[in-house]
C-alpha cells in the first residue's frame, strides 16, 4: 500500500540496514536521506539492549550531501538501536530510529527506548499540524511586516508631483512625512520579529532545544542560519536607511533584498530550488507591493481626515489618483501572486491529490480561500468604489473601512504562510524507502 509520509527529510537507506543481522560488527553507520542535510546539526546515537546510549560523532559524507556517516567502535553480539536527528537544508529537524543485530538473530531490542516511526518531526514546543507554533507565528509575522515595510517604501519612492508643487502643499508634505514615520515603525517591527524568529529557529533546530553558545554558533553557521542572519541584517539596514539616513530608495533596495532572501528559505531551499526559490521570491515581492498599497491608502486617508485637510468631494478627488495607482499595481501583483503560488504548490506536492489528503494541502486551500477573498475585495474597490469615489462624498470613509478588512485578510493569509513554511509537505511513498520502521 502506498501511503505518504509527512516529513521534511526521509531516511532512504542505512548501513547497516534496518532489521538486518550482521555476522561481524559494522565499522560505521551511514544514513542517506531524501534531502540535503546540515551535518553540523546531525546527532546519531547507538543504544544497546540494556538501554545504554553511546553518542557517535556524525559528519557529512563528502560524496553525498544527503548522507551522514558516524564511526562505530567494536560491538559485542546483540541487538542495537540507531537513533538519529538531522536538520535538512530547509532548516527543519526530523528524527527517527531503527534496529539491527550483531551475531545470531535475536528478538531482544533495546527495551528502554520506545519504538519510533521513521522520520518524525523533532519540533520544539507546542505544535499544530507538525509545525512548531512559536517559530511558525514569528516567521509569518516577521515576513509579513517585512513585506509591508518593503511595500510602503515602494509607494514612498514612486514619483508624484514636482518638488515645487509638493513644497507649496504643506498638507501633502505632512501626509508624506507621516507615512514615512509609519514605515519606520513597520520596519522596526519587521527587524525585531525577524530577529525573534531567528532565535526561535535556532532553538527549534538545535538538538537540545536550548540557546547555548555552541548550539547557536552551529545553527547560525548552517545555510538556513546564514540566510536568517542575512535577512534580519538587510531589514535592519532598510530601517537605518529610512529612519536615520532618510534615503527612501536605499531603504527600498535593502528591504526588497531581504524579501528576496526569504525566497531561499524553507521548503524552496530543499525541494526543486532552481525553480522554487525564484517562484517564492516573486510571490513575496508581488505580495509586498499589494500590502504596501493597502497600507498606503489607509494611512493617506486617515491622515487627511485627522488633519482636516479636506472632506467630502474634495477628499474623494484627492484619493482618486492614489487609489487608481494602487489598483493598477495590485492587479498586476495579484496575477503574479496567484501564478507563483500555483507553481510552488505543484513543486512541493508529489500529487495533485495531496491538496485534499495532507495537512500541507489543507493550509494551501485556506490560503487559496484567502486569496479569493482578497480578489473579491479588489474587484469591489476597482469596479464599485472607485467609479463613485468622486460622486459620493461618504465613500472615502467606507473605502477606508473595507481597506482595513482587506489588510486583516492579508494578515491572516501571511500568518498561514508562516505555518506553511514549517508544515512538512507530503513526502515520498513509503514503498520507496529501504528502511523498515522498528
Amino acid at each position: 500500500m502506498w501511503t505518504l509520509l509527512n516529513a521534511h527529510a526521509v531516511l532512504l537507506s542505512s548501513e547497516p540496514a534496518a532489521g538486518s543481522t550482521l555476522a561481524t560488527p559494522p565499522a560505521r553507520v551511514r544514513l542517506v536521506f531524501s534531502e540535503a542535510l546540515e551535518p553540523t546539526l546531525a546527532r546519531v546515537s547507538l543504544v544497546d539492549s540494556a538501554g545504554h546510549a553511546t553518542p557517535l560523532v556524525a559528519r557529512g559524507d563528502p560524496s553525498d550531501v544527503r548522507a551522514i556517516v558516524a564511526s562505530v567502535a567494536t560491538l559485542a553480539p546483540g541487538a542495537y538501536r540507531v537513533t538519529w536527528r538531522v536538520v535538512s537544508a530547509d532548516g527543519h529537524p526530523v528524527a527517527g530510529s531503527f534496529v539491527f543485530s550483531v551475531g545470531r538473530p535475536t528478538a531482544t531490542a533495546p527495551a528502554e527506548l520506545p519504538p519510533e516511526r521513521d522520520s518524525v518531526s523533532a519540533a520544539w514546543g507546542p505544535t499544530l499540524l507538525d509545525a512548531p507554533l512559536i517559530p511558525s507565528f514569528l516567521r509569518g509575522a516577521g515576513v509579513g511586516t517585512l513585506m509591508a515595510f518593503a511595500g510602503l517604501l515602494l509607494f514612498l519612492s514612486l514619483p508624484r508631483e514636482s518638488k515645487e508643487t509638493r513644497d507649496a502643499n504643506h498638507a501633502s508634505r505632512a501626509s508624506h512625512q507621516a507615512i514615512e514615520r509609519l514605515a519606520c515603525w513597520v520596519g522596526l517591527a519587521a527587524f525585531l520579529l525577524l530577529a525573534a524568529h531567528g532565535l526561535a529557529w535556532v532553538v527549534n533546530a538545535s538538538p537540545d532545544h536550548q540557546l547555548a553558545s555552541d548550539s547557536v554558533g552551529a545553527a547560525l553557521a548552517t545555510g538556513p542560519g546564514r540566510l536568517e542572519v542575512s535577512r534580519t541584517a538587510l531589514a535592519g539596514l532598510g530601517l537605518w536607511a529610512i529612519w536615520l539616513a532618510r534615503r527612501t530608495r536605499l531603504g527600498l533596495c535593502f528591504a526588497a533584498l531581504a524579501v528576496t532572501v526569504s525566497g531561499a528559505t524553507g521548503h524552496s531551499a530543499a525541494l526543486h530550488p532552481v525553480w522554487a526559490m525564484p517562484a517564492k521570491a516573486l510571490h513575496l515581492l508581488a505580495a509586498s507591493a499589494w500590502m504596501g498599497g493597502l497600507l498606503w491608502l489607509i494611512a493617506l486617508s486617515s491622515r487627511r481626515r485627522s488633519d482636516g485637510e479636506s472632506n467630502g468631494a474634495n477628499d474623494s478627488l484627492g484619493l482618486m489618483p492614489e487609489a487608481q495607482r494602487v489598483s493598477a499595481i495590485a492587479l498586476a501583483a495579484v496575477i503574479l501572486v496567484a501564478l507563483s503560488g500555483v507553481a510552488q504548490t505543484f513543486l512541493f506536492l508529489s500529487s495533485p491529490l495531496d491538496v485534499v489528503r495532507s495537512s500541507y494541502g489543507a493550509v494551501v486551500l485556506l490560503k487559496v480561500a484567502g486569496l479569493a477573498a482578497l480578489i473579491a475585495f479588489g474587484a469591489h474597490h476597482r469596479f464599485r468604489v472607485l467609479p463613485t469615489l468622486v460622486a459620493d462624498p461618504a465613500n472615502p470613509r467606507r473605502f477606508a473601512r473595507t481597506l482595513r478588512l482587506e489588510v486583516l485578510t492579508v494578515s491572516i493569509v501571511v500568518l498561514l504562510g508562516g505555518f506553511l513554511a514549517y508544515i512538512p509537505p507530503p513526502g515520498i511513498p513509503e514503498s520507496h524507502s529501504t528502511v523498515t520502521p522498528p
